[in-house]
């Protein structure tokens, strides 16, 4: 996976131990836009294992990928 638009793509995921969406990140960025060190839930502080963290990342992306704005009337 490729995240080479990083402002429109990484996306907070949801934490599997809390269900909260806040995220920590240490070490910056990889070349391919992802994280390079850590990621935890900023409420449990459970750290993500990478493959986790980004199947969770995906899913998150294809959850916002499907939301609509209001239309009008």
């Amino acid at each position: 996976m490729n995240n080479a638009d990083v402002p429109n793509n990484l996306l907070p995921v949801t934490c599997l131990v809390c269900g909260e969406s806040q995220n920590t990140m240490v070490g910056g960025f990889d070349a391919n836009g992802l994280p390079a060190g850590k990621v935890n839930c900023m409420v449990c502080r459970h750290e993500f294992q990478p493959d986790a963290y980004i199947r969770a990342l995906e899913l998150r992306r294809q959850e916002f990928a499907g939301l609509t704005g209001p239309s009008a009337l």
